[in-house]
């Protein structure tokens, strides 16, 4: 069969009206739909000053209640503004950013702290047994708390006394002061051990001859001297 090729322009045509056919069938479809569209718009233009109207009148009777109620909703929203502010600080959003990160952490904390009631149950009564233990062997715990006390007091009102700070200024704890302290409790000690027998004025004349002994009458005899000195300061 041979070809014919006057039918080709024919047929590229029809395929193209077909084409602009739909695509004016589409055309009209979407202008359509903007009609539409634009009739539902102008049809709440027209219904938006009743709207408005209606808005305006429940937040001017919002306000009234609410200023009855003594409300101050301008004061309220200042301090919105100004929470707002605060929130929105870049310092805070850092904490807060970090706060959500370990948001599991703080949710098992705040478990712990929901528990803390129940442990403080146990330990109450585990205290409320040891207390009547205790008194099976005689331990009265009131007398203890009672006599606990009355120490405290006197121990805060010595801590506030000024013969503390007499006492603290007076160098008795100066490290000298200790030190001498020190030899004599080790001199009394020795002293112990060494069990002396009875001395006599012939023994106690002997005695002296000691340098030891001239040392520590020395350090006496010094000694009475200066605290001489401080009781008639004391006493003009």
């Amino acid at each position: 069969m041979e070809y014919d090729k006057t039918k080709e322009p024919a047929s590229q045509e029809s395929q193209n009206i077909s084409e602009i056919t739909e695509l004016l069938t589409r055309l009209f479809r979407r202008i359509d739909s903007l009609e539409r569209s634009f009739a539902n718009v102008e049809d709440i233009v027209k219904k938006l000053p009743v709207m408005m109207a209606i808005t305006t009148d429940s937040i001017d009777e919002y306000y009234s209640n609410a200023v009855k109620s003594g409300i101050d909703i301008e004061e309220r929203c200042k301090r919105a503004v100004e929470m707002l502010i605060q929130i929105t600080d870049p310092k805070r959003i850092d904490t807060l950013s970090q706060l959500i990160k370990n948001i599991d952490a703080l949710t098992l904390l705040l478990n712990q702290v929901g528990r803390i009631p129940d442990t403080l149950a146990v330990i109450v009564d585990s205290f409320d047994e040891l207390c009547k233990n205790a008194e099976c062997f005689g331990i009265d715990f009131d007398q203890i708390v009672k006599q606990g006390k009355d120490a405290a007091a006197l121990l805060n009102g010595f801590l506030k006394s000024d013969e503390l700070k007499a006492l603290m200024n007076s160098g008795i704890l100066n490290p000298k002061t200790i030190n001498i302290v020190a030899q004599a409790g080790s001199a009394l000690a020795e002293c112990k051990e060494d069990r002396p027998g009875k001395l006599g004025i012939i023994g106690l004349i002997k005695a002296l001859g000691n340098c030891d002994l001239q040392c520590a009458l020395g350090f006496l005899v010094n000694f009475g001297k200066r605290f001489g000195r401080l009781l008639k300061d004391n006493e003009s």
